[in-house]
């Protein structure tokens, strides 16, 4: 029971990364020249980050990859049995 509660917080921990991720959305300048640098923001839009954040994108993919993977396995894994499987022949 505690292995699946725990695989449902980290693949639940994991989508919420991949969703706040930063997504860098290209902007049109009206200033050809006057523009200053533009933030980015997550891909739903629920996160805006400031100027130079772009560079956490890939470790925030990569580490919620991670939890999601991480999450389903611990959900879908068999638990091993107690004994050792010898035939009783």
């Amino acid at each position: 029971m505690r292995r699946r509660v725990i695989g449902a917080a980290l693949t639940f921990l994991g989508v919420l990364v991949l969703l706040c991720t930063p997504f860098e959305v290209a902007t049109l300048c009206a200033f050809p020249g006057g523009c200053r640098e533009q933030g980015s923001s997550s891909f739903w839009g629920w996160v805006d980050y400031p100027p130079g954040w772009d560079a956490l994108a890939w470790p925030m993919l990569i580490i919620g990859v991670v939890l999601v993977v991480t999450g389903i396995v611990l959900l879908l894994k068999r638990r091993r049995s107690r004994g050792s499987p010898s035939p009783a022949r």
